[in-house]
């Protein structure tokens, strides 16, 4: 009889361990068509498993990645969101963190800005979206400072939402659109941004003080100038001396 028992609750025994892998497995295939995994980088979605979990991006950059995309997105919620378009932010934020680590002035990363922004500015087949463009262009740039690279090169304070303030500072202390060439009306935002990132690199130059005396002593009407240069020390480039 103990022989017979023993069989039994070998064979039972076996039995249980069948079902407990095997019913492991289809519960963690259940699991995973059931529970599904988003990757808001990639915007890939993929069935959640034991493996997957283990060899999911967690790496700092990969997060980092994320949090930049989402404020990309938040900053511009009209624009449609796909794979592509996180692409470019992610290629367009390498860039400017490649750029910001050679650099060990303040000034010198607002005037390589300012040159990226004038080529932007000048370029005949981007008339049409100048301004819509190179505010994009602008709000990477604060992104990626504060998200990728924040203390890689030179320490810049620029926050993701200044280029937006910036615009709207500017035309609500009274930037007079009367007295500018006939162009600025074809890509007015653009070229205030032109004007307000060069406007930083000569403040960090010179000083606030000095680098606007400067500049309107070479205009009679001085008033858009100490509105975009009052603006840009405000919201762009406000730790300037």
């Amino acid at each position: 009889m103990k022989l017979v028992k023993a069989m039994w609750q070998e064979k039972i025994g076996g039995i249980l361990g069948f079902i407990l892998i095997f019913g492991g497995i289809f519960f963690f295939r259940g699991c995973g068509e059931m529970i599904q995994v988003y990757d808001s980088v990639t915007m890939k979605r993929e069935n959640w498993s034991p493996f997957r979990e283990l060899t999911a991006d967690r790496s700092p950059k990969h997060q980092a990645q994320a949090k930049l995309i989402a404020g990309f997105y938040e900053a511009f919620p009209q624009k449609k969101r796909s794979p592509q378009t996180n692409q470019d932010v992610l290629e367009t934020s390498d860039k400017y963190c490649e750029l910001k680590a050679g650099i060990t002035q303040k000034g010198q990363i607002f005037a390589s800005m300012t040159g990226q922004l004038q080529r932007l500015l000048e370029e005949p087949s981007a008339t049409s979206i100048a301004d819509e463009l190179l505010l994009n262009l602008v709000t990477i740039y604060a992104l990626a400072n504060s998200y990728l690279c924040p203390n890689r090169g030179v320490q810049v304070s620029i926050r993701p939402e200044a280029p937006k303030s910036y615009l709207s500072a500017v035309k609500q202390q009274g930037f007079d659109t009367q007295d500018v060439r006939s162009e600025f009306h074809q890509k007015p935002d653009a070229t205030l941004l032109v004007a307000g990132y060069g406007s930083c690199a000569d403040i960090y130059e010179m000083g606030f003080k000095q680098a606007l005396e400067n500049k309107t002593a070479s205009f009679s009407n001085t008033h858009n100038i100490k509105v975009i240069y009052n603006a840009a020390h405000k919201h762009l480039c406000s730790d300037a001396k």
